[in-house]
């Protein structure tokens, strides 16, 4: 009996794995596109500061020398 979800499912064929849509690079309007957003971002309030980051990474290397009881 087949499994439901597999019938005319072909050999070989990968499902969940795709090619990429493009292989090429960002264009110029990429960048500017993406330094447009991070601007908004950031006078939103949105990116953390270098202090949050410092101390965002300072907790991270706690937890990492934590031993966890699983």
């Amino acid at each position: 009996m087949e499994r439901p979800g597999l019938a005319g499912r072909s050999k070989g064929q990968r499902l969940g794995i795709t090619e990429p849509i493009s292989w090429g690079g960002p264009s110029d309007i990429d960048f500017i596109r993406t330094r447009e957003l991070e601007k908004l971002l950031s006078d939103a309030g949105l990116y953390e500061s270098q202090e949050e980051a410092v101390l965002r990474e300072e907790v991270l290397g706690r937890l990492d020398q934590v031993d966890f009881l699983v």
